[in-house]
């Protein structure tokens, strides 16, 4: 289980960091990460850099049906606009899939509004003969000092015996943010499927709406909240979403 996600991360590693090639960005366009669909590291990170989150999800309805869902992961910046990520999913206590991803920032515009990326995750449940990969797109864009956009676009395949009739999902992920201060971002998340679910479901599309509100406190922990909702297969999935980051 675990040599499939470790050759998925060597092999994805090896190829983005190919192309790298110890790249050095300038000031890169400062760009909020998505609640829950996050970065690995920010686009544009620099060598060296390190955090350490741990993303929770609480339902809010259908307590007797529906588990707590939370994830601990580390990320790291091997080299300029190269970065690595370890994670666990959690469902409850119990530890459900493993999950590796690497990000490559492919570069800027001269206008410093614009900045792009390519991510691939692998991830190998616990408890289930399933793999998956997922390939991404990462395009984000500044309008002002005060608005910006995100965007992850791509597709998630599984394999194994367990994977389901259909076996992959388009992945499309957009996000809208209003930096009020220096500390304080407002936003608003919509993914068309819930990344806390992969591997549990049926790769059918949802449609997931979480506002957010991210403040940065001044010892380098950032606190994220969220409140939102997932309508899976005509049911109505409310959620409180919380990550607390803290970097190096």
């Amino acid at each position: 289980m675990f040599k499939k996600v470790f050759l998925v991360f060597v092999f994805s590693s090896f190829v983005l960091k190919s192309f790298s090639q110890e790249q050095k960005l300038d000031e890169a366009v400062d760009i909020p990460e998505p609640l829950m669909f996050d970065l690995v590291r920010g686009l544009g990170a620099k060598k060296g850099e390190l955090e350490i989150n741990a993303l929770s999800d609480f339902p809010v309805n259908h307590f007797n049906s529906r588990d707590v869902e939370w994830a601990p992961e580390i990320e790291y910046a091997v080299s300029d606009g190269f970065a690595v990520e370890l994670e666990f999913p959690f469902k409850n206590f119990e530890l459900e899939a493993l999950k590796v991803a690497v990000q490559y920032t492919i570069g800027q515009s001269n206008s410093n509004k614009f900045i792009h990326g390519v991510q691939v995750i692998g991830e190998t449940m616990m408890h289930r003969d399933i793999t998956e990969l997922s390939l991404l797109y990462v395009p984000a864009y500044r309008f002002n000092k005060t608005w910006s956009a995100i965007g992850l676009f791509g597709a998630m395949f599984e394999l194994g015996s367990d994977v389901p009739d259909k076996n992959y999902t388009i992945l499309l992920n957009a996000s809208v943010f209003a930096n009020v201060n220096e500390h304080l971002v407002l936003g608003v998340e919509i993914n068309n499927t819930d990344p806390m679910l992969q591997g549990l479901d049926s790769n059918e599309m949802s449609f997931l709406v979480l506002p957010q509100v991210h403040y940065e406190f001044k010892n380098d922990y950032e606190l994220q909240v969220g409140f939102g909702a997932n309508v899976v297969e005509e049911q109505f999935e409310a959620s409180g979403v919380l990550r607390l980051i803290k970097t190096f």
